[in-house]
């Protein structure tokens, strides 16, 4: 495939020259003045984020930019209360001497469950030059933007899919009943964390299969920190992270049932 594509560059190369040689022109594209675009049309940012996204806007023109060009813009969006917007008054300058300036959309992290943020800037065409790649009007004119909300509303699910991983490598998967402790609301036994068949496939021995289940209890802290208990003295517990956005638990887990004291990771997604 590489090859087929070098040929064609070097027909296409080809082809160049010789339309050059025959019509002995200039081929420098003139764009006037010049014109101002976009560098992206699409993009996201969580809602939680401490650092902005940002839109740069381009220059394009000949190569100068002797006295600095004003771009007006507009946001629009589903909620303008959920970010802010700088410069806020919807022009940004690309000074003299310089070829592009930055819109920041910073979100603002409102703890609340009220789902994703759309957002479109968009240039005017009020600016000092033309929009647009070419000054078209029709390409990189504007660009669509989500916040993601991070505040789910937090729903334990009865089963889970377990994922987990050793030695740098995954290990069976299995899944587990997540069985609320009578009494409490964040806390939880499951009856194997690391699966039925880790022992087995960390040992090579299909012996022990079924057994050394890593049974215990997960408790999910204010801050979404998880802290889990074994059952076995073996069993010394471990801690991770809950995210309500996706009911997923990651949880690293000690153990001193072999020697070496490495760690297991295991991610519990709801099913």
């Amino acid at each position: 495939m590489k090859n087929i594509f070098r040929t064609l560059g070097i027909l296409f190369v080809g082809f160049l020259l010789v339309t050059s040689c025959e019509k002995n022109e200039d081929p420098t594209i003139d764009f006037g003045e010049g014109y101002v675009q976009l560098n992206s049309t699409t993009g996201s940012i969580p809602e939680n984020s401490s650092s902005p996204i940002v839109t740069t806007v381009l220059l394009g023109n000949d190569g100068t930019n002797p006295n600095g060009v004003t771009v007006n813009f507009t946001v629009t969006s589903s909620d303008d209360s959920r970010f802010t917007v700088t410069p806020s008054n919807g022009t940004v300058e690309i000074p003299a001497g310089e070829f592009s300036a930055d819109i920041l959309v910073q979100p603002l992290d409102n703890l609340d469950a009220d789902g994703d943020v759309e957002i479109t800037i968009e240039l005017s065409t009020s600016s000092d030059l033309p929009i647009g790649i070419a000054g078209q009007g029709l390409v990189a004119t504007s660009r669509d933007i989500v916040i993601t909300d991070n505040d789910c509303p937090t729903v334990y699910s009865s089963k889970y899919a377990v994922n987990v991983y050793a030695f740098d490598e995954e290990a069976p998967s299995h899944s587990v009943d997540l069985v609320p402790v009578p009494g409490t609301d964040n806390q939880f036994t499951i009856e194997s964390s690391w699966g039925p068949s880790f022992v087995a496939w960390a040992t090579g021995s299909a012996s022990y299969e079924g057994l050394y289940l890593y049974s215990g209890t997960i408790t999910v802290n204010d801050d979404f920190t998880v802290d889990f208990v074994g059952d076995d003295s073996w069993g010394t517990g471990g801690s991770g992270t809950y995210t309500a956005c996706g009911d997923r638990f990651e949880i690293t887990l000690t153990q001193a049932l072999f020697s070496g004291g490495f760690t297991v990771d295991i991610v519990m997604v709801g099913q």
